[in-house]
């Protein structure tokens, strides 16, 4: 399944969704072959995308470091604590410790020298707080941190957008000039309010307290809420992973391609540069199912990262006709370079 602008559409995509209007009445089922005259409707019902089948998609092999059903579980498994946190007892919240555990083996245990795929995603607060988690770990992982260091910027991690359950804001894919002062100030509350809630819990480490308050924090004392600069890893690590997926989500953001978001988080005096520079060794520029065009002028799409996060493997597209396909590892000496996103 592939994410398609409308205004891109060039007929015969079949959709993989239904599209419905926003009162959620379909107008479209799943498996409707798309035809070129259907944009203008499509856009003046202000419909902007679609979900297409994506023809290669077999023939992709995407890295997502956690196999899709344990990250799933992770994701399933957070949702239920935070919410009996709400609704129940704080003393739930304790089963974050077993979850920490879990990611943390997980992650040391996998062996995986591919670049990350990130694709398909979503502003789901819990899809964002695993990623968040595994951008961490990897950066924690080069600078060698312990076993506990590493659990404690994991919890630290789960527990960062903690604050958004106790304000009333949607902080999925907005903008930062649409909103008015009193809504921003609702906003940034959350990190205020996160921290505020778990200062009396003994068991949570002081540092992992301080990257839920200090997460939205930058190095030249921009961010909120207090204007900090902040000298512990741990802070400076989420403060860059937050940014750079709430960038490609479109979480507190509008949504961002990679190159976008990594173009937003080499802002030098914001965050740290040699931080920066690891996720571009760890995070793949095209995700697998990406569509692109070389320098040789031939379009290609993405199937499988590399060692190299700029240079992926890719297949030919030119011989779907002739059901004959060609693929080529770019991480390679003389391979051709991707050149533009189509």
């Amino acid at each position: 399944m592939r994410e398609y602008r409308v205004s891109e559409l060039t007929g015969n995509e079949i959709l993989a969704k239904p599209v419905c209007l926003d009162n959620g009445s379909v107008i479209l089922e799943i498996g409707t072959a798309l035809k070129v005259s259907y944009k203008e409707s499509l856009t003046s019902l202000n419909i902007q995308k679609i979900y297409a089948e994506d023809p290669f998609e077999k023939y992709e092999k995407v890295n997502l470091y956690f196999k899709p059903d344990v990250f799933l579980k992770f994701e399933n498994d957070l949702k239920a604590i935070l919410s009996q946190h709400i609704y129940k007892e704080h003393s739930g919240l304790r089963k974050l410790e077993n979850l920490v555990r879990e990611l943390v083996n997980v992650f040391e245990m996998t062996k995986e020298d591919r670049a990350l795929d990130i694709k398909d995603r979503t502003s789901d607060m819990y899809e964002h707080t695993i990623y968040i988690s595994l951008l961490v770990m990897l950066l924690g992982k080069e600078y060698g941190f312990s076993r506990k260091r590493m659990e404690n910027a994991v919890l630290g991690c789960l527990l960062h957008d903690l604050g958004y359950r106790y304000i009333d804001i949607n902080y999925k894919g907005y903008s930062w000039d649409d909103l008015n002062y009193s809504q921003l100030h609702e906003l940034k509350k959350h990190t205020v309010l996160g921290y505020t809630a778990l200062e009396n819990e003994v068991w949570i480490p002081e540092i992992s307290k301080l990257m839920v308050l200090s997460h939205h924090e930058r190095l030249d004392g921009s961010g909120y809420p207090l204007r900090q600069k902040n000298n512990q890893k741990e802070c400076r690590m989420i403060q860059i992973c937050d940014a750079f997926d709430c960038a490609v989500s479109g979480m507190e953001s509008s949504k961002k391609t990679i190159i976008q978001a990594f173009d937003l988080i080499s802002d030098k005096e914001k965050f740290e540069s040699r931080m920066e520079k690891i996720l571009e060794r760890k995070i793949g520029f095209y995700p697998a199912g990406t569509v692109v065009k070389t320098e040789e002028g031939k379009k290609a799409v993405v199937i499988s990262q590399t060692e190299n996060a700029q240079a992926p493997i890719i297949l030919y597209t030119g011989g779907m006709k002739e059901n004959h396909f060609v693929t080529e590892n770019l991480n390679r000496k003389k391979a051709p370079k991707i050149t533009n996103i189509i």
